[in-house]
């Protein structure tokens, strides 16, 4: 603190004279000794804040403080620039900048604001100030000033772009989801029309029906394991969007935190130099003191997390709702049975993948925690997301699951499986008459993501109901077969860059043909034309 005060108190003839070293000047010996300690306490940045704001409409309402936040600090650079010019001039042009500043004030939230309304106050009171005051203004708040606000804006813009490259991302996603739906569904009833024939009289007529009928299913599984994956690549997509503006959330919280901090700062060099300038503006001082007391950093983000925050919101995941679940619609029943079954394989196939993903992540997240130096910590803030995201995938597949399980299951009547989050189910129809179902999982369920259901079980039991049909095939869903010689293929989920001579470089999203599992946490294959070993913890088999 003593070096902080001469750097600023080289010409105070009192304080050569005295050996003052703290910051207030020669209005010290006014000071209590209490109110000193508390001012020096306060002008410590905590090392833990509340947060802010959560969720997406919290998103929206700290961009809209920051924006506000931003303008103060620009507008306070602007008076404090004016005030160092007219510090030449005197007393003239003190009036003004003191109203223009105090109505600045009222736009920040807290006693940050009401700080600097007192230093508005104070202006007016200041008539004699010395012509060198002008050149520390300058220097050391008005131009820090700007270049904060400059800094602050670079800093938020790829954050808001990303944001919103995510939210372009998941409209896009819903459209194609909805457009995919519509085409399964109108695939669905064209299927039913071929399948109640009419005007059938000769061989002819009945081999070209059946042929039809063949070409048309063939069409009705296509679109439904379209509109399946479209569904899939949604929920990805809200995912990725919501995570995205969590994420963002704290980045912008950040550096609001920093924007305060730094204004708190200012508002003490201010009052810094002031002090420095004697006896003269001593009443001045203590006026302006009180006010700077108050200031409370921790204490005005709580006040802006309860006007400005908002509560986390319960994600909604929309799930699947093929046509032959509706009972609204007219439909054999064998053919009902054959096009549940259908969906049922096909999300019983996405839940083993994703299982495997999620052992494979969870395994990198207990490698993280036995070995905090084997990456740095965005890669291990990125690897608990991508668990947590794989956790909602799993949730959004076991709920279709379920549904379409207990849709199969009242065909015949049979025993409904059990689902632990089946109360978190809503369902409704759109304006179409669509049924829309909702899985709205509070955020401690849906980040657990502990639900217990079996998925293979309860696809055996439910096709043992009703009578699987020999005809349907459990692979028709199933990836193509991995190359001759291969052991398999795996989908790199994290980059990984070669370190020694036989690595194997990978980039998120690579297909690798594993040719061994050489142990020990290494896999060796193959990708565009390169081998190489890699670690097991990065990939996701297929």
């Amino acid at each position: 603190m003593g070096s902080h005060h001469h750097r600023h108190c080289s010409h105070c003839h009192t304080c050569r004279e005295q050996g003052h070293s703290h910051m207030f000047g020669p209005i010290s010996h006014m000071i209590p000794g209490h109110w000193q300690s508390w001012i020096s306490a306060q002008i410590q940045t905590p090392e833990e804040t509340e947060r802010v704001a959560k969720g997406v409409l919290g998103f929206e309402e700290l961009k809209k403080y920051m924006r506000q936040g931003n303008e103060f600090c620009k507008e306070v650079a602007l008076l404090i620039h004016e005030r160092a010019d007219l510090e030449t001039k005197y007393h003239k042009g003190l009036g003004i900048i003191a109203a223009k500043l105090s109505k600045v004030a009222q736009t920040s939230i807290g006693t940050l604001g009401e700080g600097w309304k007192a230093v508005a106050a104070s202006i007016d009171t200041e008539a004699d100030l010395h012509r060198n005051l002008a050149t520390a203004m300058l220097e050391e708040i008005a131009k820090p000033l700007k270049h904060l606000v400059a800094g602050q804006k670079e800093a938020r813009r790829p954050i808001e772009e990303h944001v919103e490259k995510s939210l372009k991302s998941l409209t896009e996603k819903r459209n194609d989801e909805i457009k995919a739906k519509k085409s399964a569904y109108d695939t669905a009833k064209s299927h039913e029309k071929v399948e109640e024939p009419k005007n059938i009289k000769t061989d002819k007529d009945a081999n070209k029906t059946e042929k039809k009928q063949k070409q048309v299913l063939d069409r009705l599984r296509k679109a439904d394991k379209a509109y399946c994956e479209c569904c899939e690549k949604a929920e990805v997509a809200r995912q990725e969007w919501e995570f995205t503006v969590n994420k963002a959330n704290v980045q912008l919280q950040t550096l609001d935190e920093e924007r305060i901090s730094k204004m708190n700062d200012f508002l003490n060099l201010y009052n810094s130099h002031l002090s420095v300038l004697g006896p003269r503006l001593s009443q001045c001082c203590d006026t302006l003191l009180k006010s700077v007391q108050q200031v409370d950093v921790s204490g005005d983000i709580s006040l802006v997390a309860k006007t400005k925050g908002s509560q986390t919101a319960t994600p909604e995941q929309m799930l699947i709702d093929c046509y032959a679940e509706d009972s609204q619609f007219t439909m054999k029943k064998e053919r009902r049975k054959m096009a549940l079954q259908h969906y049922l394989l096909h999300i019983r196939q996405s839940i083993e993948r994703e299982q495997k993903g999620r052992e494979g992540v969870e395994k990198l997240v207990g490698v993280y925690k036995e070995r905090p130096n084997f990456a740095d910590q965005d890669a291990q803030e990125d690897t608990r997301q991508r668990l947590t995201q794989v956790i909602f995938m799993m949730n959004f597949l076991e709920a279709n699951h379920y549904k379409i399980a207990t849709s199969l299951a009242s065909i015949d009547g049979g025993h409904k499986p059990a689902f632990k989050f089946s109360k978190y189910i809503e369902q409704a129809r759109d304006k179409q008459g669509m049924l829309v179902s909702l899985l709205k999982l509070p955020p401690n369920l849906a980040s657990a993501g502990d639900s217990g259901y079996d998925a293979t079980s309860v696809t055996l039991s439910s096709l043992a109901t009703v009578g699987m049909d020999d005809n349907i095939d459990d692979d028709e869903f199933d990836d193509p077969p991995s190359p001759t010689g291969m052991l398999g293929r795996c989908r790199a989920i994290f980059d990984y860059q070669a370190v020694e001579h036989g690595d194997l470089a990978i980039h998120t999203g690579d297909i690798i043909n594993i040719t061994e599992k050489l142990g020990n946490g290494w896999w060796q294959g193959e990708c565009n034309g390169r081998s190489g070993v890699f670690p097991e913890s990065y990939v996701q088999e297929l």
